[in-house]
């Protein structure tokens, strides 16, 4: 039996699920887009989880164009994979979860000028976790601060869309298909597929939904100084305890550690309001930062 015979077969019955393994196509869409942008996937390796001292060990990117009003992706520009020696041992847990050895990175140095040259002509930079990638990214290639920026991990609403984990390689079983992951370029063409298939609940197009999140207008608050009696409330509200954020307070006191979060354009006004007279009893007290795409997951989003 010729395997799109027994996929068929397969997918009459209810006990089965099929899974394709992801081959990157060069083309997703026939065509041209009415409006033409360029879109770059990227991922990152690193040394650690702390995007203030680790380092990048393998960056890959997938470029692809894409049009701008109904997010639909068309052909696939141009590809990238480079490793870069941080000066240092990987440990073990490192070499484990990628599959990278000290062998590997020795000696390699990332193509600054080709990685610039696709980041310069990009309209969107996406990751999944752009909140590490992009402030990893930031530290070694200055461009990236001056681009849009959106994720698939935080800008998609999995939950609403029946999905449970936010892991790159679940959310892909969940749309119908798997890949090897934990290297850079292969997560970027995982992350580019998903984007090109509909959502299993709303039946929206992935890139579509990220593009009308990404120009989203949002705000970051900050509870300043809020009452230390007060934080189940905000915890249960949503907020987020940042221990090393520091602002001044409303008698101008440099206070460490603020609960935080974002909220999206018509619930600005409302989560003002509960913050006013819920937390700080009418008085002034919370900060807030006008946050877009440009600045978004960026450490600038809470440092001025």
């Amino acid at each position: 039996m010729r395997d799109e015979d027994a996929v068929r077969h397969l997918q009459q019955s209810d006990n089965y699920r099929v899974l394709e393994r992801l081959q990157p196509p060069a083309c997703y869409g026939d065509g041209e887009p009415a409006t033409p942008r360029i879109g770059l996937v990227i991922d990152t390796e690193t040394t650690g989880l702390d995007t203030a001292t680790d380092k990048i060990i393998e960056l890959g990117f997938v470029a692809f164009a894409y049009d701008a009003g109904s997010g639909r992706i068309y052909n696939v520009l141009h590809s990238y994979d480079g490793f870069e020696d941080p000066g240092e041992p990987l440990n073990e847990v490192v070499k484990n979860l990628t599959g990278i050895s000290d062998d590997m990175v020795a000696g390699q140095q990332l193509d600054d000028a080709e990685i610039e040259r696709w980041l310069g002509k990009a309209d969107l930079i996406i990751a999944h976790n752009a909140g590490f990638d992009r402030q990893m990214l930031e530290r070694r290639l200055p461009l990236a601060v001056e681009k849009n920026w959106a994720c698939t991990f935080n800008d998609i609403d999995w939950q609403a869309e029946g999905i449970s984990s936010l892991k790159l390689d679940y959310i892909a079983y969940r749309l119908g298909y798997f890949f090897d992951g934990h290297r850079a370029v292969i997560d970027a063409q995982a992350t580019l597929h998903l984007l090109s298939r509909a959502l299993p609940v709303s039946g929206r197009p992935a890139m579509s939904l990220l593009l009308e999140k990404a120009r989203e207008n949002r705000r970051r608050l900050f509870a300043v100084g809020a009452p230390f009696d007060k934080k189940d409330e905000l915890r249960a509200r949503g907020y987020r305890w940042l221990a090393d954020v520091a602002m001044p307070d409303r008698y101008g006191k440099q206070k460490k550690g603020v609960w935080s979060r974002v909220v999206a354009g018509p619930d600005i006004e409302s989560e003002e309001q509960w913050l006013q007279t819920a937390i700080y009893a009418g008085k002034a007290g919370f900060v807030a930062r006008d946050i877009t795409a440009r600045d978004r997951y960026s450490v600038r989003e809470f440092h001025s």
